[in-house]
């Protein structure tokens, strides 16, 4: 007789979530994608309009297999099986009570016959390995090369304070050895909450003396920094070619409709640009008016070169082998903890 499936509430996703862990998955991810094998299977993703509520259903499957999990210490070998199915109704704000925007859970199946074995709720794990995509692709992209990291100072900016903004601060603070944080946000008071929040976590930040201030102009938040993390719905360029110096690196998260409308053309002029696969950047970065240079992935497997100077970006678009392979972390650890 088949077990039920296992039901991961987020209360138990977000006790189970650590930064070392979910960014050793996402890497894994990043680099499996890369690779042409049959290990690996991602179709884009799909949109299901839903009328009159103007919502929308994306279904993400995905198949990853044969990667290592080295953070839970077991030499096991994983196969995933995916889907992740999130739907975004703007309506649900007005709700009484209200619901959040966007739902997701993340289903995985047993690869060997298809039977369903967990279904995890997706709210944290999508912002967690989005923020670690990020995190992946900054290490790669900017501290990986001695030329760019020349400075004593290395600040990073944040546009957008909402969740991804948020998540990504606590995240890239936690990874990397930044002296300043600066923060900004079309209303103020939401990056003066963020800058409060930070300063109780900093102890546990990776520089724990890191300065943290929420700026009142985009220009001087972004002047001189070295790493970028745009995450707004903005469907207008908000970082121009004059806000940046020669040498930085930025991740776009792109949580409008339009994944790369934040960012000017003017930088995309000069820049080098990353994503994370080939598939969605086919569908969802057709409009985009500037050479894919390559994947993450590519540059952590060296098939592609580590860049020494300039301009990078990130095009985060977000993919469901990010989901799978931190779902698949989360419920071998739920596991062991009900053993």
């Amino acid at each position: 007789m088949n077990k039920s499936p296992i039901f991961i509430r987020e209360d138990d996703v977000r006790r189970l979530l650590k930064w070392e862990e979910v960014y050793e998955a996402v890497k894994v991810a990043l680099m499996s994608v890369a690779q042409s094998d049959r290990h690996t299977s991602q179709p884009a993703r799909s949109f299901t309009f839903v009328a009159p509520q103007s919502g929308i259903l994306l279904t993400m499957p995905c198949f990853v297999g044969n990667y290592k999990l080295a953070c839970l210490s077991t030499e096991q070998t994983y196969q995933t099986l995916a889907c992740k199915l999130v739907t975004s109704f703007p309506t649900n704000l007005t709700r009484t009570p209200a619901l959040p925007k966007i739902l997701g859970n993340i289903f995985l199946l047993n690869p060997d016959s298809g039977a369903l074995e967990a279904i995890l709720e997706a709210t944290s794990i999508t912002a967690w390995r989005t923020a670690c995509a990020s995190l992946v692709a900054t290490q790669c992209l900017y501290f990986s090369n001695t030329l760019r990291v020349c400075r004593e100072d290395v600040i990073l900016s944040i546009v957008g304070c909402g969740v991804q903004g948020r998540i990504h601060s606590i995240g890239m603070c936690t990874t990397f050895p930044f002296t300043e944080i600066r923060l900004w946000n079309r209303t103020k008071s939401r990056a003066t909450e963020l800058a409060q929040e930070l300063q109780q976590l900093a102890p546990h930040f990776r520089n724990p003396s890191i300065r943290i201030g929420a700026f009142e102009t985009l220009h001087s938040c972004l002047d001189n920094c070295d790493v970028v993390v745009i995450a707004t719905s903005s469907a207008e360029p908000l970082i121009e070619r004059h806000h940046l110096k020669d040498n930085v690196h930025i991740n776009t998260v792109g949580a409008g409709e339009v994944h790369h409308a934040e960012v000017h053309q003017d930088v995309y002029d000069v820049a080098k640009v990353y994503t994370d696969h080939w598939e969605g950047a086919r569908t969802e970065l057709k409009e985009l008016k500037a050479e894919i240079v390559g994947l993450v992935g590519e540059v952590l497997h060296k098939q592609k070169p580590t860049p020494s100077t300039g301009i990078t970006i990130f095009q985060s678009l977000g993919m469901a082998l990010e989901d799978a392979t931190t779902a698949q972390l989360i419920l071998e650890k739920y596991k062991m903890s009900h053993e």
